[in-house]
């Protein structure tokens, strides 16, 4: 059948290491974000004379940024201090139980089994109250609303920390709990979205270490660049560099062609499909529910919703949604209506 006549060997491929087309690297040098770099380190800088640290509110569209700067700050600060920097992803932990349990992992303690989320709490306590800790709380957003509780006793009872909350999600701040915000009292840095030139200079430093060299022709980069600028969203423009190489690769081509980038960014559809999948439940059922009532507004959608929530919660989750582009917002008769299909645009 000749399956695999069309394939490059080992020593053709296009990648000289593909590993800085990954959305989760964190690269040497995180570009154009000095200043957000330099404002973060501001807030830790206490914790060095033994004070306590300022908590710190991040936000600002996905994809461009916040967490590479962050987590280059706390790879820095673990190298330079014995300060202990503790990350956690809340899209991947969302429960006060889980994030518990990983903050364990963390910091070594293996004593976890049959432990209550409290006792949990209460030796993470014991031990960050031996050392000073940077902890920082990626999406957020994503911890179940009953359960934001995990911030209560961390600044209650840490006696010298920095908590550092990120979230694409301005609101959130507004949603939580007022005894926790009257404690938290954070410092705020928005992530402003790249500008065409640094999104170009970000994609191309990306490709130096990449792929091998000229392997991308001008017209085939401009074409991802601008892609990846209109949807301003640097992790889209790696997905789109990776894809088209493997595009290429596929028909044993040693250059990526400009078919190769168009053939990439219809199958971003495909991409966006598969990040929806990590959207929480609520956000799935309500994506579903736009599907199958399209064109219609969020009230109505509302009242179409079986489970119980919030008009608030809800109103916020269709929010969501347009935000991360699995939905799009027109004008019917003069009142604004959703529906789905704006992931390959």
């Amino acid at each position: 059948m000749n399956l695999f006549n069309k394939i490059l060997k080992d020593n053709e491929s296009l990648f000289l290491n593909e590993i800085f087309l990954d959305p989760s690297f964190t690269p040497p040098k995180i570009e154009h974000r000095e200043p957000e770099n330099e404002f973060i380190a501001t807030c830790i800088k206490p914790l060095f004379q033994k004070r306590t640290g300022k908590n710190l509110f991040i936000y600002g569209q996905p994809g461009i940024g916040k967490t590479l700067a962050t987590r280059l700050v706390l790879k820095e600060l673990k190298e330079k201090s014995d300060i202990t920097p503790i990350y956690i992803n809340c899209w991947e932990n969302n429960t006060t139980h889980k994030i518990a349990i990983e903050t364990c992992h963390i910091l070594n303690y293996k004593f976890t089994h049959n432990k209550t989320t409290s006792q949990l709490i209460e030796k993470i306590i014991s031990i960050l109250n031996k050392n000073p800790p940077v902890i920082v709380l990626d999406e957020c957003d994503k911890i179940k609303t009953t359960e934001d509780s995990i911030l209560y006793p961390l600044l209650e009872k840490i006696y010298k920390k920095s908590i550092i909350l990120i979230t694409n999600e301005l609101f959130f701040l507004s949603s939580l709990d007022q005894r926790i915000k009257s404690r938290l009292i954070p410092s705020q840095l928005e992530f402003k979205s790249y500008s065409l030139q640094e999104t170009e200079n970000i994609l191309k430093n990306r490709i130096k270490y990449a792929f091998q060299q000229n392997i991308l022709d001008e017209d085939s980069f401009n074409l991802i660049l601008q892609k990846t600028f209109s949807l301003k969203d640097i992790r889209t423009g790696l997905f789109l560099l990776k894809e088209a190489a493997e595009i290429a690769e596929s028909k044993a081509k040693r250059q990526i062609s400009i078919e190769d980038a168009q053939q990439a960014i219809e199958k971003l559809k495909e991409f966006k499909i598969k990040n929806s999948l990590n959207l929480e439940q609520t956000e799935k059922e309500i994506l579903e529910l736009i599907k199958q009532n399209p064109e219609k507004t969020t009230k109505e959608l509302f009242e179409a919703y079986t489970n119980q929530t919030s008009y608030a919660t809800f109103s916020r989750k269709i929010e969501n949604l347009q935000k991360n582009k699995q939905i799009s917002k027109s004008k019917k008769q003069g009142k604004n209506v959703f529906s789905y299909g704006t992931l390959n645009q």
